[in-house]
């Protein structure tokens, strides 16, 4: 689960339990320290009540009296007011009786107070002693350690920030922008990381061009070529001379059709143009690129109307079409088509491998002399580009390949 969340959310997470471990733990150390406050003034005012009560057995004198009272900072309460409020009023927290005498202790006010009963004697002691619990440093103490948690999370965050920046300009790249550069003036691992990106979508973008300008020289300089000498074939009296050069130079000009719509397809940088259209309108535009008999084809359309880029999407159509006549038994195929999905069928053995090694460039079930092993290659790029589906699947000695539209349609 700690692998699929983000970074960000990782540090809060931390920081956030960071912070609540912290005030339990002050929570829980005031409580217990408290605790051991009340014990030491406890046995503090055990102490001086048995050290009282020793002295009245013995009589004493009120300098006796006088000199306890400022050995154990202490004074007697004369106001019998405030005795009574103490009595009434205050929290009686030790009441113990001893062979000396009795003696209690109370709260009262945040004030401590001693109460010493013996033969003849009877008085309240109030401590001068500071005994109030003191939480202010403890505060302080609790204060200065969020503050110094809440000053490294600041760091960290800012520190990690550079990583946001990183993120949004690579998703800009995957997404075929190549006028990125990152700028950055750390030196830290993070600086690093975008200097080696930014140095890896120049080398990339070089290649990228490289390869356009190769693409589209090359086939500038055979396209004029071929034309010419498709030209001169067609001069030619011997008929069957006639037939193997032109069959040989169309083979040629397919080549360079298949691979400029390869380099489209598969550049990062092209853009796919949608529209509305409806499904009849890309079957007549591939019937158009694909010049084929009537005979040999079959259909059974439901029409509808869907977003894709018409020109890549007949393309798609009419590779699928072209397999289908190509490989097919009795060179003949069926197309059915509606909202959900597009089915080509044609009569043929079962495919030896699945899908997946069809769709790679150049691979074929084995070399022929009238195909390149783009044609599904082309399909499947041309398909997912739409964010649809292609599939296969064989029954009644038939061939499926189905494009799934399903959310896709309108």
């Amino acid at each position: 689960m700690i692998k699929h969340i983000s970074i960000s959310t990782f540090i809060n997470t931390i920081f956030s339990i960071a912070v609540v471990a912290i005030i339990i733990t002050f929570a829980l150390f005031i409580n217990l320290d408290k605790q051991r406050h009340q014990i030491v003034q406890k046995n503090r005012y055990e102490m001086i009540a048995d050290n009282f009560l020793s002295v009245f057995d013995k009589n004493p004198s009120k300098t006796q009296l006088n000199s306890l009272y400022k050995q154990f900072k202490v004074k007697l309460i004369k106001d019998r007011q405030k005795k009574l409020k103490i009595l009434t009023l205050g929290e009686e927290l030790v009441m113990r009786r001893t062979y000396l005498g009795t003696y209690r202790i109370y709260l009262y006010n945040s004030e401590y107070y001693l109460y010493t009963q013996q033969f003849g004697y009877n008085l309240m002691i109030e401590d001068l002693h500071s005994n109030r619990y003191n939480i202010a440093i403890i505060i302080l103490l609790l204060v200065l350690s969020l503050s110094t948690l809440l000053f490294l999370y600041i760091i960290l965050k800012r520190k990690l920030f550079p990583l946001k920046y990183l993120d949004r300009e690579i998703t800009k790249f995957s997404k075929g922008d190549l006028n990125i550069c990152i700028k950055t003036d750390s030196n830290d691992e993070i600086g690093e990381i975008a200097k080696n990106f930014n140095t890896a979508v120049a080398l990339i973008k070089n290649q990228t061009e490289s390869k356009k300008l190769f693409m589209r020289n090359m086939m500038h300089e055979l396209k004029t070529p071929i034309t010419k000498a498709m030209f001169i074939a067609e001069t030619l009296e011997d008929e069957k001379s006639k037939q193997m050069l032109q069959k040989a130079f169309k083979r040629m000009d397919d080549i360079i059709k298949e691979l400029a719509t390869v380099e489209r397809i598969t550049s990062k940088t092209s853009v796919i143009c949608k529209e509305p259209t409806s499904f009849f309108n890309i079957y007549k535009k591939t019937l158009e690129i694909m010049m084929i008999d009537s005979s040999n084809l079959s259909s059974k359309i439901s029409d509808f109307n869907f977003d894709v880029d018409s020109s890549l999407f007949s393309v798609a159509l009419k590779n699928l079409l072209d397999n289908g006549i190509k490989f097919s038994k009795d060179k003949k195929v069926t197309l059915i088509a509606n909202q959900k999905r597009i089915d080509v069928i044609s009569n043929g053995k079962k495919l030896k491998n699945n899908l997946d090694y069809y769709t790679e460039p150049f691979s074929q079930e084995e070399k022929r002399a009238d195909g390149f092993g783009l044609g599904l290659y082309i399909v499947k790029t041309i398909v997912h580009m739409h964010g649809y589906k292609l599939k296969y699947s064989h029954k009644d000695n038939k061939n499926y390949f189905s494009i799934i539209l399903v959310s896709h349609f309108s």
